[in-house]
């Protein structure tokens, strides 16, 4: 028995890497090099998104980041097919040079996953049978809200999980209602319990709350395309018009913020206290002095005091307790959202929704379904459900 836990623990390490509640950035080919500057230390990495199908150029660049950079914090590629108006469906095939190609360079294998749709059952037990038939891979799923949201939906999705056994990184769709439900969140967390290791990619700040119940990685993104998935645009629309404004985090909002915004904001509120930052790169100066970069410095400055202060969340989120760190995140978007309000910034619903889900102290959280131990080999039909799905 000691034998073969040793054995799944094994083929569960080979698959996610060095992860280890891990805060990642989620950067393009092309940002890739000051992406992997600042993320350098402890706790850090990057996922590389393909950029308009560029898979060449992807591959190319990371293998520069380890060949020639040396660059050794976990990396993960995202070949986005499921993104944009082309974007594949979960029935399609994995493409096999893919998968060929991050083994070459030493990485932990990331599925190439099309969108998984609503009711898509067959398209979600496909792409976990595959990723389990590699025998070394991470199982994307870039899926439909309503697989975390709707309780029904949410049961088949932990139920399969669990019944195949592989690591998981999941992508959410932004919903068409940016007040979606804090059932959002608490599928999340019950995803967690399957017993298998579970990132979240293409994340905005308040993600972190997962790596405090342990998550073995959350990547943040480094513009906001990157932070979300959006819907499919109907037949005939546009792309969105111009280019990101430059933004930073501000640590005690717990989200990020264009430069012109906390630039006008700080105008009318001079004395708040949210404006300090006690960051490496900041090192105790109050944000004012980001704006008063010069124009070529500013969005570099900003970008570098931004990596800064999620790698600082993450290690003060990580503890070796994951209920005092839940009660902490708790805290601070209780704190968040108070400061926010304090110069009328718009509330985030999804701090709302971390309080909601998270217990307060004194109170345990009920929790998730058992799952089966990370690398189980349990096998279903696509078109039969596992018999803790039925």
């Amino acid at each position: 028995m000691a034998r073969d836990l040793d054995r799944r623990s094994g083929v569960t390490g080979r698959r996610i890497g060095d992860l280890d509640r891990s805060l990642l950035l989620h950067c393009r080919t092309n940002q890739v090099t000051q992406a992997a500057e600042a993320a350098d230390r402890s706790g850090g990495g990057l996922v590389v998104t393909v950029d308009r199908g560029n898979l060449r150029g992807c591959l190319s660049r990371a293998r520069h980041l380890r060949e020639v950079d040396h660059y050794r914090r976990p990396v993960l590629l995202d070949a986005a097919r499921y993104a944009g108006a082309n974007r594949l469906p979960a029935a399609a095939p994995f493409d096999p040079r893919w998968i060929d190609c991050q083994r070459d360079l030493g990485l932990p294998v990331l599925t190439d996953s099309g969108y998984l749709d609503r009711d898509d059952s067959a398209g979600l037990a496909g792409i976990l049978e595959r990723a389990a038939r590699l025998g070394d891979a991470i199982a994307l799923l870039p899926m439909h809200p309503c697989w975390l949201a709707d309780r029904i939906a949410r049961q088949t999705l932990l139920r399969y999980v669990a019944a195949v056994g592989v690591p998981v990184a999941v992508v959410v769709e932004e919903s068409a209602n940016p007040f979606s439900p804090a059932s959002t969140v608490r599928g999340l967390l019950q995803l967690l319990g399957c017993g298998v290791p579970v990132l979240l990619l293409r994340a905005d700040l308040p993600a972190l709350g997962l790596l405090c119940s342990g998550a073995a990685a959350v990547a943040v993104g480094t513009e906001p395309g990157l932070r979300r998935l959006d819907p499919r645009r109907p037949a005939g629309a546009r792309p969105p018009a111009g280019v990101p404004r430059p933004s930073a985090v501000v640590r005690q909002c717990l989200s990020y913020a264009p430069l012109t915004e906390i630039e006008a904001t700080l105008r009318r509120y001079p004395d708040n206290g949210m404006w300090h930052c006690g960051c490496a790169t900041c090192a105790g100066r109050g944000l004012g002095w980001l704006l008063d970069r010069p124009d070529g410095e500013r969005s570099r400055t900003a970008f570098r005091h931004s990596v800064d202060v999620l790698l600082d969340l993450r290690a003060e989120l990580t503890g070796p307790s994951a209920q005092l760190d839940e009660w902490s995140w708790r805290a601070r978007c209780a704190a968040a959202t108070s400061r926010r309000r304090e110069v009328g910034w718009d509330l985030l619903p999804m701090l709302d929704h971390w309080q909601q889900v998270l217990a307060p102290p004194g109170i345990s959280r009920t929790p998730a379904p058992a799952g089966r131990r990370a690398g189980g080999t349990s096998r279903f039909s696509r078109a039969t459900p596992p018999r803790s799905a039925a």
